[in-house]
């Protein structure tokens, strides 16, 4: 049974971790070998999770667990009602683990008074969040002013 918990920064290595080995197991067939190299690095730090997910009150990243091991994580930023991240272990795909996140970020959102969560997603997740009653709204680019383009879809859904 999936456990969830609270992130804290001294879950952030195993964060990055994750969100690589997944972006690289699941983004192949979207993204360039250089996109991947921006959004996946083969070998993640800490740094690669920003500490404001930590400290600014807004954010709310949770950890999910496996028998003790963290095997996913996501996380919201209330101040935009953007759910930010989800992202599971290639090893622990398709056992639910992902849902459980959304669905638990969607609660704290209900809680905290969001009416709508927004989702910049990678392309190789818009399917995922459709299942779970997201609508694709536009193209957006997650790189950055100084890096290659890296092709996302805006979703959303509606909370009340």
């Amino acid at each position: 049974m999936v456990s969830l918990r609270e992130a804290s920064p001294e879950d952030a290595a195993v964060m990055a971790r994750i969100q690589s080995a997944s972006l690289r197991e699941n983004g192949e067939e979207y993204y360039t070998d250089e996109q991947l190299a921006l959004l996946a690095p083969a070998e993640p730090d800490a740094e690669a999770i920003p500490e404001d997910e930590f400290t600014d009150d807004s954010c709310r990243p949770i950890i999910a667990e496996l028998d003790g091991e963290t095997v996913g994580w996501g996380s919201i930023h209330l101040k935009e009602n953007v759910l930010a991240a989800t992202f599971v272990d290639p090893d622990y795909t398709g056992q639910g683990i992902g849902r459980t996140i959304v669905e638990e970020l969607e609660t704290l959102a209900r809680q905290e008074g969001v009416e709508e969560l927004i989702v910049p997603a990678s392309l190789n997740a818009v399917g995922f969040y459709e299942k779970l009653g997201y609508e694709k709204q536009r193209e957006i680019d997650a790189g950055g002013p100084e890096t290659p383009e890296i092709p996302s879809i805006e979703l959303t859904k509606q909370l009340s």
